[in-house]
Order: structure tokens, then sequence, then C-alpha cells
């Protein structure tokens, strides 16, 4: 789930680095969005607590809250930030053998671009009871930055 939600936040920083800025001498532009229970289902697998990318397909469903805070200020700095919260139910697509899971996640991010450099860092935390009473608990943070050259320098932790 995780690395899904990277490839999307490197689409948006990557669209970041190359809008102009706006008119000189505005006042920065602050922009805040906020969604309840906004209810999104994919195909992934659990996250577990070593993080691998590698396992039994499910389909997830969270249920979650949503709130994106972006300013713009006039020399085209962008700093943004968000927190999506909630529940999630997630059933093995392919062998019912396998133990439903239901719990709460987590994620959060924060990004700065200048038009030069972006960086960001993302938590993502999961907690979920499985049908069997197996428990899954995991906390990954990753931290990136992209220097003028297009080089990335990237840090990503899981426990």
């Amino acid at each position: 789930m995780l690395r899904r939600l990277l490839l999307m936040v490197g689409l948006l920083i990557a669209g970041l680095l190359f809008t102009g800025a706006p008119a000189f001498g505005a006042p920065p532009v602050t922009e805040t969005t906020t969604q309840k229970n906004l209810v999104e289902t994919f195909v992934d697998v659990i996250p577990d607590p070593i993080c691998s990318d590698e396992g039994p397909l499910y389909t997830i469903t969270t249920t979650t809250n949503l709130i994106e805070h972006t300013t713009t200020f006039d020399d085209g700095r962008e700093h943004a930030t968000f927190t999506q919260t909630g529940t999630f139910v997630a059933v093995p697509l392919e062998d019912p053998s396998l133990p439903s899971y239901a719990g709460k996640v987590t994620i959060w991010g924060g990004f700065n671009a200048n038009g030069a450099t972006v960086n960001g860092t993302f938590t993502f935390n999961l907690r979920a009871t499985g049908s069997d009473g197996s428990t899954i608990r995991t906390n990954q943070v990753d931290q990136f930055n992209v220097r003028p050259d297009g080089t990335v320098n990237e840090f990503f932790h899981c426990h």
C-alpha cells in the first residue's frame, strides 16, 4: 500500500518541480482540502513487519478521513502535508483459507519543493487483527530528496 502511495505522490512532486512561479509580490496561497468517509478499494499485499512486497494478494477496502494542506509562495516554493487515517478490511483475493484482516491505518506525508529540489517524508502505520486471531503491526518511514540534477536520495525504514 505504501509503494502505491509513494508512486502517486512522486508524480505529484514531479509536477511541482516543473510548475511556473506565480507573480512576484503576492502573498502565499494556502489551500486545505478535507474528505470524510473516503472509501477506496484496491488489490495489494498486506504489509508485514519486515515490509516485504511479496505475499498473497488481498482485496483491501479503506474508509478514511483525509486532510491536505498546500501553501504556494510567490517565488514558486511549495509546501504540502496530508494526513489520512481510518479503518480497513482485507479479504484474501485467491486463497479463502487465509485469514481476513480488519484494523486501523494512518498515513502522513510532508513535502517541500522550490523549483530545483524536492524533499519529503512519509509515514505509514498499520494495526490489524486476523480472523484467525493473528495480529499485524507495521510502521514504515520513507524520506527522500530530489537534487537539481535529478538524482534521488532515499531512506526507507520499516519495523
